[in-house]
């Protein structure tokens, strides 16, 4: 899709203008390291303004694939970091770096620059620019719902409310993909499409999470077929921290995730939905073999964030129709060369084989936690059970947890949580 191609372009762009017009008033303010709303033209800024935030959030994307497949078992924690392994044994205290650096700060810093640039953009009226800063301010805000425990909105860059529910948060991120929706109803051409369509799953998505099944399957219901809205990744040597796919970072440069045995015996099995190398090495613990995913082959390789795929499978639980899902599940099993199930209208089931060819489908896409929340360990599949020995004995066993804490310096720093 064009859509991402431009938001990597603006990051780009915004450096040169910083090269190229260092007179220009755009860049005259009190903090050279900041633009101040009251310093944007709305008709001159809000492509440049509406890419960076995109691409601000894309970048911090990636971070959470890796993390979320740590902690669902997708993939085992092959790093040397012990803080790691603290997501893979599902046992994150509040002062785990990796919560702050990689989850909640980047998704709150995307949503907090989506914000702002819509404040400062919006008197330019509707447009694809606002459209698709609403989208990407929506998403980062559902992935704060979905993996912490609890969660908070910004009043402003400097001051956070207090805590707030997971279901609240997705609240406010449904809010925001409908107005991203309802701009881009109001537009032409295939961009403005594509943001409607992947509003649509995220909302569906999170009216799921938040247990609204009737409203969760009439938005995934009108979720056009063949729809797939992919982020896109640049091959940049200079600045593949930012611009590059991360699960091929922590696959070919810092070879730390490896796949497991559960995932290694679907492909084997001739599932090509999974996808593995055996490297002939260890990772880079010194301990696990490094099987590397063969899913995303290379820096420039895209993401799916949302998908007709997707949609199917929130409308298909949302219903609960029995004879639907089990025609739906016996169609994936197909794509992933296994033999269909026997007939059963039992809904447990079904539910539970649902859950399983959703799994494979989306394997390392960061699906799991929101459907760990709702549904538990007895229905999402190869989620290691509390008590049982982490596959790294040495460090003990795997504990409970199902979501994220808030980190430590959020509570200490925010004035309105309770201390």
């Amino acid at each position: 899709m064009r859509l991402l191609r431009n938001g990597v372009l603006g990051v780009v762009l915004a450096g040169a203008v910083g090269l190229t017009a260092a007179c220009d008033d755009f860049l005259e303010v009190k903090n050279p390291n900041n633009l101040e709303a009251d310093a944007v033209d709305e008709e001159r800024d809000r492509a440049l303004l509406a890419q960076s935030a995109f691409q601000s959030f894309v970048s911090s994307y990636g971070n959470l694939m890796v993390y979320i497949a740590w902690f669902t078992n997708e993939a085992r924690v092959g790093d040397t970091f012990p803080t790691r392994n603290d997501f893979g044994k599902r046992d994150v205290p509040p002062n785990n770096g990796h919560i702050s650096g990689q989850s909640w700060n980047p998704m709150h810093s995307a949503a907090q620059f989506g914000r702002e640039t819509i404040r400062s953009t919006q008197a330019a009226g509707n447009n694809i620019d606002l459209a698709r800063t609403y989208l990407s301010t929506g998403y980062s805000f559902l992935f704060v719902a979905e993996l912490h425990c609890e969660g908070t909105v910004a009043e402003n860059w400097l001051v956070s409310r207090g805590p707030m529910t997971s279901q609240a948060v997705m609240d406010t991120a449904i809010a925001h993909l409908q107005q991203a929706a309802d701009i881009a109803a109001g537009l032409t051409g295939a961009d403005a499409t594509a943001v409607i369509n992947a509003a649509r799953v995220g909302m569906a998505r999170g009216h799921m999470f938040n247990g609204r099944k009737t409203q969760a399957s009439q938005l995934a219901g009108q979720v056009a077929d063949g729809f797939v809205y992919e982020l896109l990744h640049l091959d940049d040597p200079g600045n593949r921290n930012r611009l590059g796919n991360t699960i091929w970072s922590f696959s070919e440069s810092r070879v730390s995730l490896v796949v497991g045995d559960e995932w290694r015996a679907m492909a084997d099995a001739g599932d090509a939905r999974i996808a593995y190398v055996d490297m002939g090495r260890v990772a880079q613990d010194g301990e696990l073999r490094f099987f590397r995913q063969d899913k995303f082959q290379g820096w420039a390789a895209p993401d799916r964030l949302a998908s007709k795929l997707e949609a199917d499978y929130i409308m298909v639980e949302a219903d609960g129709n029995a004879a639907a899902m089990f025609d739906f599940i016996n169609a994936r099993r197909a794509v992933g060369n296994q033999e269909p199930i026997a007939a059963t209208t039992d809904m447990n089931v079904l539910l539970r084989e649902l859950m399983e060819q959703k799994a494979r489908d989306f394997w390392l896409e960061g699906k799991r936690i929101g459907d760990l929340r709702r549904l538990g360990e007895g229905v999402v599949p190869y989620i290691i059970p509390p008590g049982d020995n982490y596959y790294k004995p040495a460090l003990g066993v795997v504990a409970n947890q199902v979501c994220w804490p808030v980190p430590q310096a959020e509570i200490n720093n925010n004035p309105n949580w309770p201390k």
